[in-house]
């Protein structure tokens, strides 16, 4: 330790110094300073997901009574709260400096401590006035709110804070808020309250639906959108009568030519209005099939620009398709970093669509965002880039027109994020052997995923090790309490688990809910031993062991090459039975057909004995 730190730790702590006092006025950002009532971070964030509003702090908000916090019966509060602002850029003290774009949004969960204190009946109108029963009532209310769990540990998290950051404050908490406990105790913060946290997952019989119909919106009805769109362009440049003009325009132009027979748009459009909400249905197909494909935040997504594409092209290989853009998370410049994401040929045909159709208004602006206001209205619009919240927006229209519900039969509820964490699973889910199988697997194309997409996105990339894991735990739990089963693997687990049960070695109730437990610990153990269950697509579970696999490289199983029938590591469940009735189904429609080659008819006859087999035992 070197003597100035000793001497600073003989001293005790450093007193920071108070800002904003005395006629003092620093700067805050580019074009604010200390004692306005607007600090505006805009030059300091230029993330296009955020909306101005998200890149301010307005001082002068109305309070529960009516007033403005800028009110001078305030001023104590106003001065404290900003110089608490001021520190967690400019002198932190628990951690590094806060980027600008966070301020606001520290801010807003501030500021509902503020509503609080002001709201009693005889309001608190200092820091150091504030009792414990004040913050008692805050956090009880806060605790008891229909708030997101992660929106309430971050209030609470500000609320700190202000404890933590009292002595570069005029007028600073006194007391704990928590009475010595940390947030985490407070909010109960743990595995099973981090789960809940989580971004869920869109599930299955959402997310099919809704990429089948952004599909067909981009691949069978852009081009008969595009076409009517840039139509109406032309008679609004010619500025006379565009109204009527526009709207024989609309249903003059035939839809038969584009082959959308038996499609909602069989008998054309019936106005302008339809056709701007149509494009609307169009452009949100785009996000959501380049957000589904790369699993990039909506930030990044929104950062994208005419000409982000580019195609790589090798000899012998498959061209490789990526997206230019722009991180902004934990990049600590104001434009972000340029990088680029591996989208595919279903991102070029978005991002070509996404082109075409904001053309015009680009032009007219004079930017080259590819997320822009829909040109075809009775009037113009005000022309401006899409921020995070205009797609959520258009998320709810896009799935309230599909009829998309959830389980109580509302309609389900999906933002930006939910597109990020699915593409981890379903990553996992195509290679759950080893994340660094993919890794080579894009090494084959002389380039490497990880080097280019994930080792530039460290949180996705833990985000895919976080699925894989949990992927493999269900798949673990699923085995254990399965009751039938086939396959060689199968039926000797089923045997096994059969046999204890009897035994009295495992309680009857292992199976079912009442045994959820006792599985976990098993499962745990068996990870812990270096066990692994791996989903094999829709045909069975591999309870891999090397020993005895008929297909494996080195310590993992080659999912390709799985012999479901025969291999003795393979379990097949009733999750799988659709597929083996397919199969079934697929092999009399093929012997009906009488081929004449004997090994292709032996073949067939081999796999129908076998899957008869599999969906006998399966009854």
């Amino acid at each position: 330790m070197n003597p100035q730190s000793t001497r600073a730790l003989r001293s005790g702590p450093v007193v920071q110094r108070l800002v904003g006092c005395n006629g003092e006025n620093p700067q805050v950002s580019h074009v604010s300073r200390f004692h306005e009532d607007l600090w505006d971070f805009s030059n300091e964030d230029r993330n296009p997901a955020r909306g101005d509003g998200e890149k301010t702090i307005c001082w002068s908000f109305r309070l529960p009574h009516g007033r403005l916090f800028t009110d001078a019966r305030f001023r104590s509060l106003l001065t404290a709260l900003k110089q608490f602002i001021y520190a967690l850029r400019w002198h932190p003290i628990d951690s590094a400096p806060f980027s600008a774009s966070a301020l606001p949004s520290i801010f807003q969960r501030a500021k509902r401590f503020i509503d609080h204190l002001v709201g009693y009946p005889a309001p608190i109108l200092r820091f150091k006035d504030v009792l414990p029963h004040h913050c008692k009532d805050y956090i009880e209310g806060l605790l008891h709110s229909g708030l997101s769990p992660n929106y309430k540990y971050h209030c609470l998290n500000a609320l700190q804070k202000l404890f933590t950051y009292r002595r570069v404050m005029t007028d600073g908490l006194v007391i704990h808020p928590f009475d010595g406990e940390s947030v985490r105790q407070v909010v109960g913060y743990g595995y099973a309250s981090q789960l809940e946290r989580q971004t869920e997952i869109i599930p299955d019989g959402i997310l099919g639906p809704l990429v089948r119909a952004s599909l067909e919106y981009v691949d069978r009805f852009a081009p008969y959108l595009l076409n009517t769109c840039e139509r109406v362009e032309e008679i609004r440049k010619q500025r006379r009568n565009f109204m009527d003009r526009s709207r024989r325009c609309v249903r003059e132009h035939a839809p038969a030519a584009y082959g959308l027979k038996d499609s909602k748009f069989e008998n054309g459009l019936a106005s302008v209005r339809q056709l701007n909400i149509e494009l609307c249905y169009l452009q949100t197909a785009c996000f959501v099939l380049i957000a589904f494909a790369t699993g990039m935040r909506v930030s990044e997504i929104l950062s994208l620009q005419a000409g982000c594409c580019e195609t790589q092209k090798e000899p012998g290989q498959a061209d490789l398709v990526w997206l230019r853009g722009r991180v902004f998370k934990m990049q600590g410049v104001p434009d972000g970093r340029h990088t680029k994401w591996l989208g595919g040929p279903v991102c070029a045909k978005a991002v070509a669509v996404l082109e075409r159709l904001g053309r015009q208004v680009r032009r007219r602006v004079g930017t080259n965002y590819l997320w822009m206001s829909i040109p075809a209205l009775k009037k113009a619009r005000p022309d401006s880039a899409f921020v995070a919240q205009t797609l959520r927006v258009k998320l709810k229209s896009f799935l309230t027109m599909l009829g998309l519900r959830d389980l109580r039969g509302r309609i389900f509820q999906i933002h930006p994020h939910m597109f990020r964490r699915t593409f981890a699973r379903h990553v996992v889910r195509h290679d759950t052997t080893n994340l660094l199988a993919l890794k080579e697997h894009f090494k084959h194309f002389s380039l490497s995923m990880t080097d280019y997409y994930v080792g530039s996105d460290l949180e996705l990339w833990a985000l895919m090790v976080e699925e894989e894991e949990k992927l493999l735990f269900e798949s673990f739990d699923k085995t254990l309490r399965a009751e039938h089963m086939a396959g060689p693997g199968g039926t000797r687990l089923k045997r096994n688990i059969d046999e204890a049960i009897a035994d009295g070695r495992l309680p009857r109730e292992f199976r079912g809910e009442a045994g959820s437990h006792l599985r976990k610990e098993m499962i745990r153990n068996l990870v812990e031993s270096g066990q692994r269950v791996y989903p094999c697509a829709a045909s069975n579970y591999c309870w891999f062991r090397p020993e005895s696999a008929l297909c494996t490289q080195g310590n993992h199983p080659l999912l390709k090459r799985c012999n479901p029938g025969a291999c003795t590591n393979s379990i097949i469940t009733l999750e799988h039975k659709p597929h083996w009735e397919k199969v079934q189904r697929d092999c009399e429609e093929l012997l009906e057909l009488k081929p004449q080659a004997e090994p292709y008819q032996k073949a067939l006859q081999d796999i129908q004995a076998v899957s008869r087999k599999i969906l006998r035992d399966l009854k």
